[in-house]
């Protein structure tokens, strides 16, 4: 029998094979609000037309998870204590929002497409250390923990294309 080589860094990891390698976690988009899916409540009366969104998670076809940042403390959101806004001139507090998305407005999946999506410079990322408190925030302990655990495991569970081969 063949050893199976380990690829990953740290010991005893499990290699996840349903990532996009093109989109890590930590990548920042700009988007708009009309973009993304409506809330409970409906539409914003003014929605932002500029916002950023960080990738918490994806899969091996580029669709991706991703959590909206924000400059002011509202309900549903928590303080980032390491960031600050990068495009704004004070470096305001930044704060992320306790949902998950994985589909824009029209229901299709989030993928980057140089209009609804659009990716920020490379230096606009945030480092792996926020985006585990993010994912910890958004996926423990908050009320809409278990709504955002269901779809990153929606968007974990499609078949990869090597799956799709096979058959």
């Amino acid at each position: 029998m063949a050893k199976r080589k380990d690829t990953n860094k740290r010991k005893g990891a499990k290699a996840d094979s349903n990532v996009s390698k093109r989109y890590p976690n930590g990548r920042t988009l700009q988007t708009k609000d009309r973009y993304l899916p409506i809330d409970k409540k409906g539409r914003s009366e003014n929605p932002k037309e500029s916002r950023r969104v960080v990738v918490i998670d994806s899969n091996s076809f580029d669709e991706l998870a991703i959590v909206r940042l924000t400059s002011r403390q509202t309900a549903n959101t928590s303080f980032l204590p390491t960031c600050r806004q990068n495009n704004s001139p004070d470096k305001k507090k930044s704060y992320f929002k306790h949902f998950v998305e994985i589909q824009d407005d029209q229901g299709n999946p989030i993928r980057v497409d140089g209009v609804k999506f659009v990716e920020n410079p490379w230096k606009q990322d945030l480092p792996k250390q926020d985006v585990e408190y993010i994912r910890n925030g958004v996926l423990n302990g908050k009320r809409q923990s278990a709504e955002n655990n269901q779809k990153i495991e929606m968007l974990k569970s499609k078949k990869t294309k090597k799956d799709k081969e096979k058959r």
